[in-house]
């Protein structure tokens, strides 16, 4: 018996799009699993401003960090998209973990991966302008969730200025503008919230991003 065989058995709850999941400080409940839709990981500057540090989509598990290693969940987790989990409380899910080590091989590979997409992020919060802080978002979002169309477009999963705001910690208007200079320029299209990349290697040269320097997540 497989972990999912597990958790298929196991009721679902569902939760509309811009409902807090998890905040944080709290005591998570367990372990989620992400069945279908999106979920950010995000945290409050001092400023009030919000940055988000992960996404994760289907068949992800979180909070792991708390999961595997009792770290104190210091971090908001808030439905994008409407969301169905699956919970498993966190004695169950150690269980079969340390029965499993081919699952925890795989959910330390993810946490690294993760970890990896962050400081991805942070490098380019940290030395970028606003400019390549938003391309640096939409090549994240290119890489992780983006669908290539037959003509060779990338389609990125539907998005809001304030979501790519979060990611490169700026304001949401200022995201706009910015967004509105790459539009102007051919480098991204947009059609019912979904961005549309025409062509993923002008988006980077205009970065001047090294592909291998993109999180693989």
């Amino acid at each position: 018996m497989t972990i999912k065989d597990i958790i298929s058995q196991l009721p679902s709850k569902s939760f509309a799009k811009h409902t807090s999941i998890i905040q944080a400080g709290d005591t998570p409940p367990g372990i989620f699993y992400l069945e279908k839709g999106y979920v950010k990981m995000n945290s409050l500057l001092s400023d009030g401003r919000e940055i988000t540090l992960n996404i994760f989509k289907p068949d992800s598990y979180f909070p792991l960090m708390w999961g595997l290693s009792n770290i104190r969940n210091a971090f908001n987790f808030q439905a994008m998209t409407p969301v169905l989990i699956r919970l498993i409380s966190k004695d169950d899910f150690s269980k079969f973990i340390k029965a499993h080590p081919d699952l925890l091989l795989d959910l330390t590979n993810r946490v690294l991966i993760g970890l990896d997409g962050l400081l991805f992020t942070i490098s380019h919060i940290l030395s970028g302008t606003a400019y390549q802080r938003i391309i640096a978002a939409l090549l994240m979002f290119s890489n992780r969730f983006g669908e290539k169309t037959p003509s060779g477009e990338i389609i990125i999963l539907p998005l809001t200025h304030q979501d790519i705001a979060n990611v490169a910690a700026i304001t949401r208007e200022t995201a706009s503008l910015n967004l509105e200079k790459l539009r102007s320029k051919g480098l991204i299209t947009q059609k019912n919230h979904l961005f549309i990349i025409p062509n993923l290697q002008k988006l980077q040269s205009e970065s001047q991003t090294d592909s291998a320097e993109l999180p693989f997540f």
